[in-house]
Formats: C-alpha cells, structure tokens, sequence
C-alpha cells in the first residue's frame, strides 16, 4: 500500500446538506464577537482541564469524586 487510502462519500444525511453564503452590505459584528468569545471561553476551559487533570465531562474533587 502507498499510505494513501480512498475518498470516502459522506453520509447521505450530509450529502443532502447546501450551504450557501450570503453577501451583505455591512458583516454582523456583534455575532461575529459572540463567536469569538466563545471559542475563547471553550479553548480557556479546555486548557484549565488539561492543567488540572480534569475531564471535560464534570469536575472533580479532591477524593475523587465527579460532580455533575
């Protein structure tokens, strides 16, 4: 084999799927800050996991138990 695998076709419930953009006068900033801030916030939490040993699922207490 040469490393390279064949293309797989997506799932039908994805190849139904358009996505089509929308030119427009002046760009929403207010929702593109929003979803900036909100990748910030996601990666800032996942890093804060990974440092201290957590599972992004739940925190963790010192005895070791997982509250929800």
């Amino acid at each position: 084999m040469n490393g390279t695998q064949p293309k797989k076709s997506p799932p039908a419930r994805i190849r139904a799927y358009r996505i089509e953009a929308e030119h427009r006068e002046t760009p929403d900033l207010h929702k593109l800050a929003q979803l900036f801030i909100g990748m910030t916030f996601a990666r800032v939490d996942a890093e804060r996991n990974v440092r201290q040993g957590q599972s992004p699922s739940g925190r963790q207490d010192e005895g070791g138990e997982v509250e929800s």
